[in-house]
């Protein structure tokens, strides 16, 4: 058996064993995170420890990835031939969506697609810093222990069982060292193990390894000393109470999903992934279900009213709720196709009206919002049915233009709106204060709110939220003691701050957007499951209407917004329309907004240019792409026309020989001529010579052996150097 050949059985054992601990990895990621699609993912590290086994140069490496990656992607969230005109669309349109997001830092925004993008990304770096500690350190103790730890914590304090992970990564980690230590006999032997001994110590190492491992796993083994500690903590914990959105009340943990009561809010839930409805509709939506207008410090309620205003409408006729669907653009028409039963319509933003094969009424309660649905005097679900809207669009001029003072007069019926807690604590009202103390209009103040969360430390969780005990306000103890918690705590928290400055506001239930399963005829079809549960936020302002807003970390529901605002700088006012009371602005305050207002406008135009310009852009990358596979294949043709000029200005001294004999190096090393493995420099010299019927590489690797290791550096030659040098660069781009 060849050295070659032995290093080769050995190699392909190691990156088996690597593949196998990798999977491990995986495994709990996609579990916890529902992310699916374990098998193409685990395909990828195959074919990424393929190529490094066959040290396949990364300029066909590369592609082959490249167009992998795409292909999933595809494959995941669209049901379009790979090879379409659409599909390029679709692949260009999310790189160009997801860069602007990230160039503006608005990171909610980025796209699953996106997301699946960067996760491969993260596989591909892991796999190649893999690949170095292989090849060059031999030795993965490290990544070994690392992935003990992360089974194990998983296992103890999530909902994961790692009983037989653990097994498989002891098991291939124990492997592997062993492989690995094997590799390093051979190189000190220089390769020369037979057959036969190399057979036995990879046969010993397997078969001790993993028959030990299955006699430890048959065994009996005894309880643990203590609870499992995720159960043990919540089941004595007072935060293990209700789940999101009022599902339940008090007691041990509630399965996420819609429900009607909300009168105490907080605890853990437990995830619940039934579908409740399939939306096919062209466009992401919140659907929104219900409102609540009263805040008890412990959750919301409805406030009373003998007579709540009722509005039937039938089938197909425009529905008037009190958010105005949009103008300018065509409507759009969502099919919904029930999974649970609920006797109400899931509600798009700017809806105009519902169609459905099933004979029914529709009951609009301008109370809380909720559209049911009735067959004569009952309450009826829908099976099926259409929902026609127009998406609300917002000026923001007209945002802008919101003050203070146009709060004054509104009419009473808002002022449930703007109800708060006798006993809600100073402190919350100041907390308010302080946040939208920099903003002039009403619709920044709102800004500066939903902002507030992400920039504070705050974090969501679903598990160990907290359930106020006695006096204890829920919104309170949200802000300054926990700061940990799901929608619910966030979306009252925002309302709460938003009356706190007199702006109307309400809380407001329903489901997020779910995520997309398939496409038909071209449009995503969007499963909503329990787990898309959710509340937010809806804040009036005077002149403009109702708004949503979404403070919960990690969601995003952005609202149409008509950039119509004067982008030339204001005119300075003249003392005599200034105000008395309106406080002039420092110099500062001024160069602050002009800054902001300048890198918005670059920022904007910049997007703008990218979206102008796709195909552009396209063809310019894939042109550049092209020629620098086709610079880097023909490397050596046009290398020394940059070497040698760039090495002719540089000093005559050890620091400039010593770069240029390690550039030669190289070279000659892509040339072909390569160094094999614990060959000294001297014996190298005398190979590469012996190649091109010269004295020149003899020559530099004299001078450098004794300048480097005698430290011999005077009386040097460079230019003689300089010319043996050039002489043989300019034969390897020959």
């Amino acid at each position: 058996m060849t050295k070659k050949t032995q290093q080769t059985i050995v190699s392909i054992f190691i990156y088996l064993f690597v593949f196998i601990l990798m999977m491990e990895w995986l495994k709990p990621v996609i579990d916890l995170t529902d992310t699916g699609f374990l098998a193409l993912f685990g395909w990828f590290l195959m074919i990424s420890f393929a190529f490094y086994l066959l040290k396949l140069k990364w300029v066909y490496a590369f592609p082959v990835k490249v167009v992998y990656i795409c292909w999933v992607i595809v494959h995941i969230y669209t049901d379009l031939s790979f090879l379409s005109l659409e599909t390029f669309k679709f692949i260009w349109g999310m790189f160009v969506e997801n860069i602007v997001s990230l160039l503006t830092q608005d990171w909610v925004q980025v796209t699953n697609p996106f997301r699946t993008f960067l996760f491969f990304i993260l596989l591909w770096m892991t796999t190649y810093l893999l690949n170095y500690w292989i090849r060059i350190r031999k030795n993965l103790m490290v990544f070994f222990l690392f992935t003990v730890i992360f089974i194990t914590i998983l296992d103890t304090f999530s909902p994961y069982s790692g009983e037989k992970s653990i097994v498989i990564v002891l098991t291939s980690g124990f492997i592997i060292l062993g492989l690995l230590y094997t590799q390093k006999i051979m190189h000190e032997q220089e390769g020369k193990l037979p057959g036969a001994f190399l057979v036995a110590c990879i046969g010993s190492l397997l078969s001790i390894v993993v028959l030990s491992s299955a006699i430890a796993y048959a065994l009996p083994k005894a309880g643990p000393s203590w609870p499992d500690p995720v159960p043990f903590l919540l089941s004595t914990s007072p935060n293990a109470s209700n789940g999101d959105d009022g599902r339940g009340l008090g007691g041990a943990m509630q399965k996420v999903g819609y429900g009607e009561n909300d009168e105490r809010l907080g605890g853990a839930f437990a995830d619940d992934d039934t579908p409740v409805f399939y939306a096919t509709t062209p466009t992401k939506q919140y659907w929104k279900i219900e409102t609540k207008d009263t805040y008890t410090s412990k959750g919301w309620v409805n406030s009373p009213t003998e007579s709540p205003i009722i509005t039937i409408y039938k089938l197909g006729e425009p529905i008037k709720s009190d958010i105005a669907p949009g103008t300018e653009d065509e409507s759009l028409v969502a099919k919904i196709l029930m999974s649970r039963s609920y006797p109400f319509i899931m509600q798009p933003y700017g809806i105009e009206q519902v169609d459905s094969e099933q004979p029914v009424t529709l009951s609009l309660n301008e109370r809380n919002q909720k559209l049911n649905t009735f067959n004569g005097a009952d309450e009826t679900p829908v099976g099926a049915y259409n929902v026609t809207y127009n998406e609300p669009t917002y000026s923001l001029k007209a945002l802008r233009e919101t003050v203070p003072t146009n709060l004054e007069g509104l009419p009473s019926e808002f002022d449930r709106y703007l109800q708060l807690p006798k006993t809600l604590p100073t402190r919350v009202k100041d907390l308010a204060t302080s946040i939208t103390s920099d903003s002039d209009s009403l619709y920044d103040k709102a800004k500066a709110i939903e902002r507030y969360f992400r920039l504070n430390g705050f974090s969501y969780n679903q598990d160990m939220v907290a359930v106020p005990d006695g006096d204890t306000d829920y919104v309170d103890q949200f802000l300054f003691d926990t700061k940990v918690g799901y929608c619910d705590n966030f979306s009252t928290s925002m309302v709460v701050l938003l009356r706190s400055e007199g702006i109307p506001a309400r809380w407001v239930k329903g489901f997020a957007s779910g995520e997309v399963i398939e496409r038909q005829n071209g449009l995503p079809v969007y499963e909503v499951t329990n787990n898309n549960a959710h509340s937010w936020v809806e804040a009036y302002f005077p002149n403009v209407g109702w708004m949503t807003f979404e403070p919960t970390i990690g969601f995003s529901n952005a609202v149409n917004l008509n950039y119509d605002i004067d982008t030339e700088a204001d005119e300075l006012e003249t003392p005599e329309n200034t105000p008395e009371e309106t406080p002039k602005k420092t110099p500062s305050d001024k160069e602050e907004k002009e800054v902001s207002k300048s890198f918005t406008e670059i920022m904007s135009t910049i997007a703008k240019w990218i979206s102008d310009n796709k195909a552009l852009i396209f063809w310019t990358i894939v042109g550049l792409a092209l020629l620098s596979m086709f610079a880097y294949r023909h490397r050596r043709k046009w290398l020394s026309k940059i070497l040698i000029p760039v090495n002719r200005m540089r000093k005559n001294d050890w620091d400039t020989f010593e770069k240029m004999y390690h550039q030669l190096l190289k070279q000659l090393d892509s040339y072909g001529i390569k160094r094999e493995q614990g060959q000294t420099l001297s014996a190298y010299a005398k190979y590469v010579d012996a190649n091109f019927g010269e004295t020149h590489m003899r020559k530099l690797t004299a001078v450098y052996e004794k300048g480097l290791y005698g430290n011999n550096r005077d009386g040097i030659n460079y230019e003689v150097l300089r010319e043996s040098w050039e002489n043989l660069i300019n034969q390897l781009s020959g």
